[in-house]
């Protein structure tokens, strides 16, 4: 009878010990962000990431033009001139287990000034 309240104490303790772990979840990020240029400009979007988080699509638009990016290098940046009254936006999908990634777009002429950002972060600790 001892042999078995010990072994029924060591196996609770086991799963015990097993469920309380901390499991690091990946998750994904889906990020959008879109404007309109008030004036002719130069639109400089970014993409960044913090820890571990990665892209694995990103694409921006300005007015008829846009452009796909697979698996781009964080930081990462372009710029691009856009005219007045342009559609302007930039999607990304990535993951993170424990880190950010951040999409956004700014840009500023003849005193107007345009930009906007989508976030998404996960911590683990």
């Amino acid at each position: 009878m001892k042999k078995i309240s010990i072994l029924a104490i060591l196996l609770a303790s086991v799963i015990i010990s097993f469920s309380t772990c901390k499991k690091d979840e990946e998750i994904t990020c889906n990020l959008s962000k879109t404007g309109t240029a008030p004036v002719d400009m130069i639109i400089q979007f970014k993409a960044v990431g913090t820890g571990d988080g990665t892209i694995s699509t990103l694409s921006y638009k300005v007015g008829s033009t846009s452009k796909i990016v697979s698996n781009p290098s964080l930081p990462w940046t372009v710029s691009v001139s856009a005219l007045s009254g342009d559609d302007i936006s930039i999607t990304a999908s990535g993951t993170t287990k424990d880190g950010s990634l951040t999409v956004s777009y700014q840009g500023q002429a003849s005193g107007n000034e345009i930009e906007g950002f989508d976030d998404c972060s996960n911590s683990n600790n």
